[in-house]
């Protein structure tokens, strides 16, 4: 199977007509779906449902990884970070920067989060018509029984993830909605094919009816998708790659809002199915950590090849189809850097602003000896050019999204997106071995010691400066993985599931207290979450609300 950036060199077929023509709509699926041609002539190849099956891998979810308001402002998955905190918008004067800032989120005042509650359901939508149309081209000879299996166990994973992503931002206990009513979002599993409002305005259903929906949909795709990497399967679904998302399904269902502690086992168990599962995926190792940049890290962000990624989104500036973070990695200062010459500039780019920069707690709780804070891993203080000049970034920005040849041709950044690396599988683990009923403290550490190592780790020499308790903690798991993952937008996740904050200590650890009674960074006059609990999930908008009468809102709001 081709790659998909390899398919988008030429027209998806009938991409325009996958729409349905119902623009007098008022519910929230009013943009739904693919459906079919108006002429009646789509769904009748194999190249068809390819083309179909494309458009699911760049809307929904991974649209939000780089969707934006504009050029200035934080991508859409940024917002939660920044929410948190740990990760400030160093030019800040976005609407959504100010409000989280301020902790003044209101359902009349976010209309950009609309865009993290309908981007989703876009997905939602394009996945229903493929899963209602695909096996019907098995039964006319269009496609294979085999193609099938693969098209649909895709349509699956997308449709689990988009419901995933919503029930995190958007779910609460069933009951605690505003009108009394179920926590989950509304739970859509055919095409909608009418304008009928009573039809499209879906109310609540249940938070626990739409996990269970997720976990189905993910354990019907395991069973069809191949059991090999993200890289050697050209850049598509895999089998480990939706085990590593049941497993995240697994530990956020685990703990708040559900605390359905049960499923932390089977968040170990999925974890290590990808693990052990034979796929060929592997951690990276540190061969050098000098101007080589051979770090572990650094292979991870620049290889497409790399074993460790079991999903990442797929970028390619060539193909007009750039990483836009780009633009989010550098302090605004290096658009004034000069040449040599004293009047050109190093890079010709305008836009430019460090709009996810890592609070000082997050900087200083690294410990001397980790990889992972050197210069060039995941951060950077300086950088230099190619004629040899080093200039100061003034701050500690993000490495992990820096490319020299974009920074220099002002284009899109060709540096795929990890969204799940073999490292958070161990991660996983240890922190569900150490929250199931029965913990396990032996598995548990044996987990977090793999990935802490190689962070330690170069050239195969374990730093003198490593170090791990005899007995491990939720502290030392949730230090780790805000350690491991600074820059792949986990950390509110890990903060909710949880309910937990890191508080720097005076020897510059990470003590992860009740996050109701935490100082929370970068908040205007002190604000906190102690009477703003609610704000852990966002607020339907004041459009989502119109568009579906039937929606109610969260708590709080």
């Amino acid at each position: 199977m081709k790659k998909i950036k390899n398919l988008m060199q030429k027209p998806l077929v009938g991409i325009i007509a996958l729409a349905l023509t119902v623009s007098s709509c008022s519910g929230f699926l009013d943009e739904e779906p693919l459906n079919q041609k108006t002429d009646g002539t789509f769904w009748t190849s194999a190249a068809d449902a390819q083309a179909a099956v494309n458009m699911i891998y760049y809307g929904g979810v991974p649209y939000l990884y780089g969707g934006r308001e504009n050029g200035w402002q934080p991508t859409r998955l940024m917002y939660s970070g920044l929410l948190s905190g740990l990760f400030t918008d160093q030019k800040g004067d976005g609407n959504i920067s100010g409000r989280v800032r301020d902790l003044n989120i209101t359902f009349q005042s976010v209309g950009e989060v609309n865009e993290l509650y309908r981007e989703p359901y876009v997905c939602i939508g394009r996945c229903n018509v493929l899963i209602a149309r695909i096996p019907g081209m098995v039964a006319k000879g269009i496609i294979t029984e085999t193609q099938k299996n693969e098209f649909l166990a895709q349509a699956y994973f997308f449709r689990a993830w988009s419901y995933y992503f919503l029930l995190k931002e958007f779910g609460c206990k069933d009951g605690e909605a505003k009108d009394g009513g179920n926590g989950g979002v509304p739970l859509i599993l055919e095409p909608i094919e009418t304008a009928d409002p009573t039809v499209i305005n879906k109310p609540r259903a249940s938070i626990t009816e739409v996990y269970t929906q997720i976990e189905k949909d993910l354990q019907e795709a395991i069973k069809a998708l191949p059991n090999t990497t993200f890289y050697a399967n050209k850049c598509r679904i895999t089998k480990p790659a939706a085990q590593a998302l049941l497993a995240t399904v697994y530990l956020q269902w685990a703990g708040y809002p559900l605390q359905n502690t049960a499923k932390y086992a089977e968040a170990a168990a999925m974890a290590e199915a990808v693990i052990s599962g034979g796929a060929g995926h592997d951690l990276e190792a540190s061969d050098d950590n000098g101007a080589a940049q051979k770090s572990a890290f650094n292979k991870i962000k620049n290889s497409k090849s790399s074993k460790e990624i079991i999903y990442a989104i797929e970028y390619e500036q060539l193909l007009d189809r750039g990483n836009g973070y780009i633009n989010a990695c550098m302090t605004n200062a290096a658009t004034s850097w000069k040449k040599a010459d004293g009047k050109t500039n190093v890079f010709k780019t305008s836009v430019l602003a460090n709009m996810y920069h890592a609070e000082d707690a997050v900087i200083k709780s690294y410990v001397d000896g980790d990889v992972r804070i050197m210069e060039k891993n995941f951060f950077f203080q300086t950088y230099t050019s190619a004629e040899g000049l080093t200039y100061d970034c003034d701050q500690y920005d993000n490495w992990f999204w820096f490319e020299d040849y974009a920074m220099v041709n002002t284009v899109g950044s060709s540096l795929n997106f990890p969204v799940f690396r073999l490292s958070e599988m161990h991660l996983i683990a240890a922190e569900a071995y150490l929250k199931q009923t029965s913990p396990d403290q032996a598995k548990a550490k044996a987990h977090l010691e793999i990935v802490k190592k190689r962070a330690f780790t170069v050239n195969g020499v374990l730093s003198n400066k490593y170090s791990l308790p005899a007995t491990i903690t939720i502290d030392d798991v949730l230090t780790e993985r805000l350690h491991e993952f600074p820059l792949e937008l986990k950390v509110w996740d890990d903060i909710r599931r949880n309910h937990l904050y890191p508080q720097l200590q005076s020897d510059m650890s990470l003590k992860w207290v009740d996050i109701a009674s935490a100082t929370i960074y970068n908040k205007s006059d002190g604000k906190s979450f102690s009477n703003n609990m609610h704000m852990l999930i966002w607020p339907f908008s004041d459009s989502a609300l119109d568009r579906n009468p039937s929606l109610s809102q969260n708590p709080g709001y």
